[in-house]
């Protein structure tokens, strides 16, 4: 009985002296740090409108070849290529800052004096690297990818002056007109717009600049 007891406490004493073993020489587990500054250098208040957005998606290829002699550039070796998809968000608007509203008290008329063309606010892009081959004498480079970058938002914003959003963005503006008249109005005050006036005289001046302004056509 003696024996059996002793055997016991020796095998107690093995498990206890494997268990705190164990956790001793234990491996840490893996640790990943990351620091990061975020610094925010300045503020500054500003006064922009977005009246229209457009989203845009465009494929761009990309292929470049370099050697010491050019029959060497047809060569995949001396080749690279690269084909990106670039999606993107545009928002177009007016920056208020340059718009002038000129009140007048004693004729309680409130006057449009100026404001400025639509804008170009904000163009956010991600790029996506569909197809990356590059050559065993012309491999990519961190300056390429900053520059294919910087080429397909160019390419975005090429994209933007043709797309219609500037177009869009002045019937936006005169439907904001005509909600800032229909306030002015209902407090009873008078609004004038000569901003609006003067871009309509001015289209006309460019489409005929020679042509007389046609008078009005009275009834007999």
């Amino acid at each position: 009985m003696r024996r059996i007891i002793g055997l016991l406490l020796l095998l107690g004493t093995a498990l206890l002296i494997f268990f705190i073993t164990r956790e001793v020489y234990r491996p840490e587990p893996a640790t990943d740090r990351v620091n990061s500054t975020v610094l925010l250098e300045r503020v500054r208040p500003v006064l922009k409108l977005v009246t229209v957005e457009g989203e845009f998606s465009e494929l761009y290829a990309y292929r470049h070849s370099d050697a010491a002699f050019d029959w060497l550039k047809q060569f995949p070796a001396f080749q690279k290529r690269a084909i990106l998809r670039v999606k993107a968000r545009a928002s177009v608007g007016y920056d208020l800052e340059g718009m002038r509203i000129e009140f007048d008290d004693d004729a309680h008329t409130a006057t449009l004096l100026a404001m400025e063309e639509p804008v170009l606010l904000s163009l956010e892009h991600d790029v996506d690297y569909y197809d990356l081959d590059a050559g065993t004498f012309n491999p990519f480079t961190r300056e390429d990818h900053t520059r294919l970058n910087a080429e397909a938002k160019e390419l975005i914003r090429s994209k933007v002056t043709s797309s219609g959003l500037f177009a869009a963005a002045e019937e936006q503006r005169n439907e904001m007109l005509r909600v800032i008249r229909a306030v002015v109005e209902n407090a009873g005050w008078r609004f004038e717009d000569k901003v609006s006036s003067s871009e309509v005289r001015s289209r006309i001046e460019e489409r005929s600049p020679d042509a007389p302004i046609p008078s009005p056509v009275h009834a007999p």
